[in-house]
């Protein structure tokens, strides 16, 4: 692999990509003034010490018997002097690697800046090398107001499921990347004072949304807020009810928030919501209000919804349907899970599909159906959580709440609507 720009710099031969080396083991790494966590993923990889910074590389072998060996690329850059030129440095590191096509438009562009208040500038490249290898490329660029940090993931012929924790892994290492001394990365830390607000508050969101075969689906979603009183909230319902847990493992469901205006007469909800996992955030303000039986934020009212006392029974059957059409086929299905007073459950469902085109008269041309095994056991209810363990020992929890209140005609299992059938 080779870099354009002086020699000794982060360059490297394509054949030192597949090298071999001593793998990294460091929980922190610290490069100059910056610091980042290493997460474990990228233990065993091969780590050099390049001019401009650290490179981690690893060789992966083919997953099928066709299939060609891959390899991914780690780069975290030694840190520079700010250049003033936020845009034109970032672009000038993109063209440095050459296996980049010259003039490739990213998939996705996105700026902001970091919980720390650094400027960060992330995109995504793939889908061919100047020599013809299929690759994936992300960029980072973080400013700080004295320095410039770089970092970059390149992989080259590695398969979805190869590739998509390795992108995980860059996402954590990126949202731990520490530019400044008393930076403290993407860790969600409500200010004193912050906080105020108890409980799930959930509306109905509708919208019509583009399908993968050239209709318009019409949807209807729960959009949910899960409070703590300290200063954390969520867009997700954590299985395990420890939101603190939920939010350092997948922070880009998390935010902190402060009422302003008063205790009890509050008028002004400030946020701080994470965009993704390379820690990206955004920082709003909004009209705010609240009743016994909700809240207001900006022009959005939110519901209040209780939990369920542990150990609540149901006695009944609730079914998810679902499907999708348009010009060039369907698929729809339906999920049932039926649960009795003595605590049991039994979920089954199934999943039916069609295409359509590809003839003259474009008459259905492949169709199917599945079904998944039914499964049967035990079930409990504590707050606003499911939890199913079946005859043949797996466990499973899921997030439970009622959107309206005092009925349980609707209930949202595992984010996904069920209405009761029959009564």
């Amino acid at each position: 692999m080779t870099r354009r720009g002086r020699a000794g710099g982060v360059g490297l031969g394509l054949a030192l990509l597949f090298a071999a080396g001593l793998p990294a083991r460091a929980a922190e790494v610290t490069l100059e003034s910056s610091r980042f966590e290493l997460p474990g993923m990228f233990e065993g990889w091969t780590r050099r010490e390049a001019g401009d910074g650290l490179v981690f590389e690893r060789l992966f072998e083919p997953t099928t018997p066709r299939g060609r060996k891959g390899a991914a690329l780690l780069m975290v850059a030694k840190p520079k002097p700010a250049s003033g030129r936020f845009d034109e440095t970032f672009s000038a590191f993109v063209r440095s690697l050459k296996q980049i096509p010259p003039g490739e438009k990213p998939l996705t562009a996105k700026a902001g800046e970091t919980l720390d208040g650094h400027r960060i500038r992330v995109e995504q490249r793939c889908c061919r090398t100047t020599d013809g290898l299929r690759m994936a490329a992300w960029h980072i660029r973080i400013a700080t107001k004295s320095s410039e940090h770089f970092l970059m993931l390149l992989t080259l012929q590695l398969e979805r499921e190869q590739q998509n924790p390795i992108r995980k892994g860059f996402e954590a290492l990126v949202g731990s990347y520490r530019p400044a001394k008393d930076d403290r990365g993407l860790v969600l830390a409500p200010a004193r004072g912050d906080g105020g607000l108890d409980g799930l508050y959930t509306r109905t969101k509708t919208q019509l949304r583009p399908n993968a075969f050239g209709g318009m689906d019409f949807t209807a979603d729960q959009d949910t807020l899960l409070f703590d009183k300290g200063g954390l909230y969520t867009t997700e319902l954590p299985r395990d009810s420890d939101m603190a847990a939920l939010c350092r493992a997948e922070p880009a469901t998390c935010g902190t928030y402060a009422l302003k205006g008063g205790w009890f007469s509050a008028n002004r909800i400030e946020r701080v919501e994470v965009e993704d996992g390379f820690g990206r955030v955004t920082r709003s303000g909004d009209a705010f209000s609240r009743t016994k039986e909700g809240l207001t934020i900006g022009g959005d009212t939110y519901v209040a919804v209780p939990p369920f006392a542990d150990g609540y029974r149901f006695d009944g059957t609730w079914s998810h349907t679902f499907g999708s059409s348009g010009a060039m086929g369907s698929v729809g299905g339906t999920h049932s899970l039926a649960l009795t007073p003595d605590g049991r459950f039994t979920r089954e469902g199934g999943v039916g599909f069609s295409s359509t085109g590809g003839s003259m008269d474009g008459g259905t041309v492949v169709a199917g159906h599945s079904r998944r095994p039914v499964r049967s056991g035990r079930h409990t209810v504590s707050g606003y959580r499911l939890t199913l363990a079946d005859e043949a020992g797996g466990t499973e929890a899921l997030s439970l709440f009622a959107p309206d209140r005092g009925s349980d005609k609707l209930l949202v299992i595992g984010g996904a609507n069920y209405l009761r059938q029959g009564r």
